[in-house]
């Protein structure tokens, strides 16, 4: 045997001993067919022994669970080829995996593969982790924690089981603006009272000196969670006279009204309804030389000046139609001070020039609510029918256009003419009323005849 592939040759009790090719060698195709029958013969034969014994002779799992066949994990190809997903119900053991341990590998767990070990509840996490907590916390792992993530945790309903539920800007923050010194998750407990952590903010605050006022370190007598600046349970009342801070002054910093930080007044409001003591200068500018009383609240709120509680209906001039629209100004300013209508038909002592205008020099009364609305001058409710001359009705109706159609001299409603209308010469016209007693060729001497138009 002259082939260099089986070199090594040994001879036992007259027996040669061939042994597998060096490497690099190929080896003979008999060699490999050889092999296989054996590989598979192997396993035919490994099949033919009870379970049982499999596990107790070959298995490096430990103690398996009784009746668990190889098979259930393992493939024909290869031992360290498993199935997917595997045949083996983990949740069996008491111990179901969920969240990041049903991605572990089994290796992870159970070191030495050996699964009978080791041997732990789904509870017993510091089996397995670390206690980043160095056991200051009383309560199990999984009340704060769960498989899907450590940093899976919800620090606020956490807090919620302590003494300091965490509320408004305390829920903005961090974990490590308060727990600064615990490193990895070391939370020692911390004390509860606001000056423990706002020492500064308390001896700093540039509003209201703290210190120098002697003010309590129990922030919560006057301030909330949500703002240093919002401090409702402050009762601005008791310091200040019976001076609530209500509507628009509850919006108001201390600074409006007190010198900081020494909170001395800029203004010394007797009661709540003392309003002039501070708004001084707004009433100047808004109700210089009206008259008005300076009881702001008669008129006004506290929510803003603009919104006016003022009840115009309640004197003797209701504001009504075109009258509601209008802005105090616009009767009640610098310009127009003497408009003091007397009652609601007292028109014309806001619209004199109105009334000149239409009606100067017609000896119409000035009474404009006998012929206008309150809505608007046009159009006029005046019942030119009853009182002169049918014009809305008889032979007149629709013949005219404008007053000006009749009256023709420019506000003089007292002058009219016929004869613009009716151009019968003088000739015809006389004719026509021969024996009329009285009869003259004019305008007003057809009036005091002919009073309803027509032939009357």
């Amino acid at each position: 045997m002259n082939d260099p592939r089986f070199s090594h040759i040994s001879v036992r009790s007259g027996h040669r001993r061939a042994a597998w090719p060096r490497a690099g060698h190929v080896r003979p195709a008999r060699f490999r067919a050889l092999a296989m029958v054996l590989a598979t013969l192997g396993l035919v034969l490994l099949g033919a022994v009870p379970v049982g014994a499999q596990q107790a002779a070959t298995s490096p799992h430990g103690a398996l669970p009784q009746g668990l066949d190889c098979a259930a994990c393992h493939t024909a190809k290869n031992w360290h080829t498993l199935r997917s997903p595997l045949g083996f119900d983990h949740g069996k053991t008491g111990f179901v995996l969920t969240g990041m341990h049903a991605r572990a590998a089994c290796a992870r767990c159970h070191l030495d593969l050996r699964f009978d070990r080791p041997a732990i509840t789904s509870n017993d996490c510091a089996s397995c982790h670390v206690d980043i907590h160095e056991g200051r916390m009383l309560q199990a792992c999984a009340e704060c924690h769960n498989t899907r993530s450590f940093g899976d945790v919800d620090g606020e309903l956490i807090h919620t089981r302590t003494a300091f539920p965490l509320t408004g800007a305390h829920r903005q923050i961090t974990c490590e603006s308060c727990h600064s010194s615990d490193v990895g998750g070391s939370f020692t407990a911390l004390p509860t009272t606001c000056v423990a952590c706002h020492q500064a903010d308390f001896r700093g605050a540039k509003t209201v000196d703290h210190v120098a006022n002697a003010y309590p370190t129990d922030c919560t007598q006057c301030h909330t969670t949500l703002s240093w600046h919002d401090s409702p349970a402050f009762d601005h009342a008791k310091v200040a006279n019976g001076f609530a801070l209500v509507g628009a002054h509850a919006e108001l910093r201390c600074a409006s009204c007190h010198q900081v930080p020494g909170m001395q007044p800029l203004f010394s409001p007797t009661s709540q309804d003392d309003c002039i003591a501070c708004h001084q200068a707004d009433f100047d500018r808004e109700h210089s030389g009206s008259s008005f009383p300076t009881t702001c609240l008669s008129c006004h709120d506290q929510n803003s000046w603009g919104s006016a509680s003022f009840d115009h209906n309640a004197t003797s001039f209701p504001l009504l139609g075109a009258h509601a629209s209008v802005s105090c100004s616009k009767c009640h300013g610098p310009d127009n001070l003497a408009a003091r209508p007397s009652n609601a038909n007292d028109c014309v002592a806001c619209h004199q020039a109105q009334y000149d205008q239409a009606h100067g020099g017609t000896g119409m009364p000035t009474d404009c609510a006998s012929c206008h609305t309150n809505t608007a001058w046009q159009p006029s409710t005046f019942d030119h029918d009853a009182q002169y001359f049918a014009i809305y009705s008889g032979t007149h109706r629709g013949v005219w256009s404008t007053c000006q159609t009749c009256h023709t001299t420019p506000g003089d409603y007292s002058a009219f003419t016929c004869l613009d209308c009716h151009t019968h010469n003088k000739t015809d016209t006389d004719s026509h009323h021969n024996g009329v007693s009285g009869y003259v060729y004019d305008s007003a001497a057809c009036y005091s005849c002919h009073r309803r138009g027509g032939g009357d």
